[in-house]
């Protein structure tokens, strides 16, 4: 409103910039409350791949983490015991090395029993009495156990005919003999590109065994060339012994994991594989000892 001066008075400004005070109020309450409402189908691919990019990241690093450990760990205890035992021609106990992996292996499944928190059937209680619990349920295990200790043998036997670099390409082939099990076992079907990637692993290693063949020279002695000929090939079928026995361990011990019937975690069943293990693993060893004096 205008005075008779034709200027506003400051009661009717007061009175406007209240009001208008009171309508931005009211647009900045309701403006969130429909952006929040429809937030969640406005968010940008970026936004939600910036929230998980450090969850994703921390996941990847973790699993090449495991993958660079489980690679050195198979290619220095094949190197290892090649050295120790083709180079060397060392004669310590195969038992006694796989006793101390598999107490090795009982103690740490020992610690995260008690501290894991993983689903499982072991009833609460006492650490002893959850030891007890899987001992007693545990003889699904003992299958497992014999085919490690049959695995383990052979490949002590074959890095002491052939080369530990010759013994790690035809190992690739436990994945071959996985998915063949894999087939039989659990009834899984693969894809054609999954067939053609394994054809072409099972043709690689053909090529790289026959490389590897000892060859004589012509003026060489034909006694020696038959000798290192009937090694290789007898180290080749330690080791490929080792690859099918891989595999079909592989699946079992799959299949025991993935068990509908009864519930338990990776080390509840490592556990339970290694108290079979030692067991089996003892009288060998001192059977070995007796007979070495």
């Amino acid at each position: 409103m205008k005075d008779t001066r034709g200027t506003y008075s400051s009661v009717t400004i007061k009175e406007e910039e209240d009001g208008q005070a009171e309508v931005e109020s009211l647009t900045t309450t309701a403006t969130p409350l429909v952006a929040n409402k429809e937030a969640p189908r406005e968010a940008s691919p970026s936004s939600t791949a910036c929230c998980c990019q450090p969850k994703w990241s921390s996941i990847c690093s973790l699993r090449t983490l495991v993958l660079g450990a489980v690679v050195l760990q198979n290619t220095a205890y094949a190197l290892v015991r090649r050295y120790s035992r083709g180079s060397l021609r060392e004669k310590y106990s195969s038992s006694s090395v796989l006793l101390v992996m598999e107490i090795a292996k009982f103690l740490l499944s020992a610690v995260q029993i008690v501290v894991s928190d993983e689903q499982s059937d072991v009833p609460s209680g006492t650490a002893f009495s959850k030891y007890i619990f899987l001992i007693r349920h545990g003889l699904v295990m003992a299958v497992p156990a014999i085919i490690y200790l049959v695995m383990n043998f052979l490949g002590f036997i074959a890095l002491t005919h052939i080369d530990a670099a010759t013994f790690s390409i035809i190992a690739q082939m436990k994945v071959f003999s996985t998915a063949i099990f894999s087939v039989i076992v659990l009834g899984r079907r693969l894809a054609p590109r999954k067939w053609r990637a394994l054809a072409t692993l099972t043709l690689g290693v053909m090529l790289i065994s026959h490389e590897a063949m000892p060859r004589t020279s012509s003026g060489g002695s034909t006694l020696i060339g038959d000798k290192a000929f009937v090694e290789y090939f007898f180290g080749l079928a330690a080791c490929f012994g080792d690859v099918m026995l891989s595999g079909f361990v592989s699946i079992y011990f799959e299949k025991v994991l993935k068990s509908k019937t009864e519930t338990y975690s990776v080390w509840d069943r490592n556990f339970q594989l290694a108290f079979w293990s030692i067991l089996i693993y003892v009288p060998i060893m001192m059977y070995e000892q007796n007979a070495s004096w």
